[in-house]
């Protein structure tokens, strides 16, 4: 039994009917690509708006071990390492930022990743669209899967969509009667980039409390609203944390659409 609906999504932002205002909003991670990583900062203004603010001034640092890796503010609120580094699967990663008077931790551990299932697509005459990346329940080894198309329309238009796929350990009756999510389409000879990400327990609480303040919202079987879960934590009870700070292996992969 296949729940394409379900496990199928585009991410979205964080809702705001619960989290509090002057929450501080973080979200990062690290992968074990050779990159840049990136923590961005940012805080909700009002109960009602929706608007972020970007938070600047920040001194943010993630540490694994013996090793140091300082970030450096390269735009409103986005803080890159001053350095490229590799995460190293096994390892833990601890992330330290000090703001507006409070110190922020959150520690995750990087997983390993296996080998993603084979891509299927839904054909047309002239179009195609993703049928199944993984399936959207397992027994261990849950991921988030990451897909990046790019094609080229008839009028030499270049075109990119990002899909998000989610294969977790666990099925709630507002996932299985989530509302549908538009199809993409695309042409036959289409680029997808596809990266596979480990998630451990933790990580995945936050993303099943995400999509069921988000993608899952709004079924038949709604579920009543919550607090989404976060890791991040603060030592100023004034200033409420929402976000939250992964490790993950990647797997990427190229394919062509045929």
């Amino acid at each position: 039994m296949v729940f394409c609906i379900s496990s199928c999504v585009h991410e979205f932002p964080f809702s705001i009917d619960e989290i509090q205002k002057n929450t501080v909003v973080v979200e990062g991670e690290v992968t074990n690509e050779f990159i840049n990583h990136t923590v961005y900062l940012s805080m909700l203004s009002d109960y009602q708006d929706t608007a972020r603010i970007a938070l600047r001034g920040a001194k943010v640092a993630v540490t694994s071990g013996d090793s140091t890796y300082l970030y450096k503010e390269t735009a409103d609120g986005i803080y890159t390492s001053m350095d490229k580094f590799a995460g190293i699967t096994g390892n833990l990663y601890s992330l330290h930022v000090e703001l507006r008077g409070a110190v922020l931790s959150a520690q995750t551990t990087m997983l390993p990743v296996t080998p993603p299932d084979k891509i299927t697509y839904n054909i047309f005459p002239d179009k195609m669209s993703v049928n199944t990346v993984a399936e959207p329940y397992v027994l261990e080894n849950p991921a988030k899967y990451v897909l990046k198309l790019s094609w080229t329309e008839d009028d030499d238009t270049q075109k990119n969509a990002t899909l998000y796929y989610y294969s977790l350990t666990t099925v709630d009756i507002s996932q299985l009667f989530a509302p549908k999510i538009q199809e993409t389409f695309f042409p036959r000879g289409t680029q997808i980039i596809e990266r596979k990400y480990s998630i451990d327990k933790d990580y995945e609480k936050y993303l099943r409390s995400l999509l069921a303040e988000t993608i899952w919202s709004g079924g038949y079987f709604d579920e009543a609203h919550g607090n989404l879960h976060t890791n991040i934590e603060s030592d100023n009870p004034i200033i409420k944390t929402a976000g939250y700070f992964s490790a993950s292996t990647v797997f990427i992969d190229t394919l062509i659409a045929r």
